[in-house]
C-alpha cells in the first residue's frame, strides 16, 4: 500500500488534485439500447475501449503518485502535493486526463468532469475528502457540456503558474482554454499536435475521426434538443481548435465540422 496519505500508519488529509469523470449521456444510452437490443453491442464496444483505456491508465500511474479510480463509466484521478506551487503535479494529472478524454472520443464516449484541488484521502478501498465532493459537484452542476472543468482554486493556481513564463511561451497556454462562462477546461484536442523530437506535426486522421464522431452525434440527437446543444458547443470547440491549429502545412478546412450541420431550422405549424 503506498503511504502518501498515512503518517505514522493513521489516515491523514493531503492537498491534492481530483478530478470525477463521467460519460456524456451514457446512461440514457445504455437505456435505449436496451430498448432498441443492442445491448451487447454497446456492452462490447464500451468494454473494449473502456479496458484498454483503464489498463493504460493503470500502467501509468503504477510507479507515479497519479492515483487512479474507476467504477461503471466514472474514473477519478488524483495526485498529492509535493511541490510548493503544485506546477508539476497538475501537468501530470492533466496529461491523463486529455489522454483519456482524446482516447474515448476518437470511439464516441465523450467525457466530461471537474478538476479541483483541496484536502484528500485516497487508498486501496477509500476516497474521501472535500477535492473528492469539489470535482464531482463541477462535473454534475458545471460541465454542462463535455468538457472538465476547474474549480476556482484551480483556475488561480494556472494564473500564478502563468506568471512563471513572462515574454516565453506557456504550456497552459495549449493545454487549458476559458468557456464562454469564463469557466477553465481542459483542451483535449491538443493530443493531436505531436512532437516527432524534431518538432510538431498535426495529426489529421484522428482530428479527422473527432470531427466524424461529432457529425454522428449531432444526427443521432437531432430530435433530443438537450442533448444536441451539447454538441453544438462540441462543434464549436472542434472548429475553434481546427482554426488554432490552421498554420500547419497538412492542415485543411474540411477537418472542421460544417455549420449547415449544427443549424437550428423553424418551421410555421402548418409545415409540420
Amino acid at each position: 500500500m503506498n503511504e502518501d496519505f498515512f503518517e505514522n500508519g493513521k489516515p491523514v488529509h493531503r492537498l491534492s488534485y481530483c478530478a470525477f469523470l463521467d460519460l456524456l449521456g451514457f446512461s440514457a444510452r445504455t437505456k435505449e439500447s436496451y430498448k432498441n437490443q443492442t445491448g451487447n453491442q454497446l456492452l462490447q464496444e464500451f468494454h473494449e475501449i473502456f479496458s484498454n483505456q483503464i489498463a493504460k491508465m493503470k500502467e501509468e500511474t503504477e510507479e507515479s503518485l497519479l492515483y487512479f479510480k474507476s467504477f461503471s463509466d466514472n474514473v477519478l484521478l488524483a495526485h498529492p502535493r509535493f511541490s510548493d506551487d503544485m506546477e508539476s503535479e497538475f501537468g501530470f494529472i492533466l496529461w491523463a486526463i486529455q489522454e483519456y478524454q482524446f482516447a474515448m472520443a476518437l470511439k464516441g464516449f465523450f467525457i466530461r468532469g471537474g478538476l479541483s484541488v483541496g484536502q484528500l484521502f485516497v487508498d486501496d478501498d477509500n476516497v474521501y475528502g472535500e477535492a473528492l465532493i469539489d470535482a464531482y459537484q463541477l462535473e454534475s452542476k458545471a460541465a454542462i457540456n463535455p468538457m472538465v472543468v476547474l474549480c476556482d482554486n484551480t483556475m488561480k493556481l494556472v494564473d500564478h503558474h502563468l506568471t512563471y513564463y513572462q515574454g516565453e511561451w506557456a504550456p497552459q497556454l495549449n493545454d487549458v482554454l476559458v468557456n464562454s462562462d469564463g469557466r477553465y477546461f481542459i483542451n483535449y484536442l491538443s493530443e493531436c499536435v505531436v512532437d516527432t523530437g524534431e518538432g510538431y506535426e498535426l495529426d489529421i486522421e484522428s482530428l479527422a475521426i473527432h470531427r466524424d464522431r461529432i457529425i454522428e452525434a449531432l444526427s443521432e440527437y437531432s430530435d433530443k434538443p438537450p442533448v444536441f446543444s451539447k454538441f453544438i458547443w462540441l462543434s464549436n470547440y472542434h472548429n475553434y481548435f481546427c482554426d488554432s491549429v490552421s498554420s500547419f502545412q497538412n492542415y485543411s478546412d474540411d477537418l472542421k465540422v460544417s455549420d449547415s450541420l449544427s443549424k437550428v431550422e423553424f418551421k410555421k405549424l402548418n409545415e409540420k
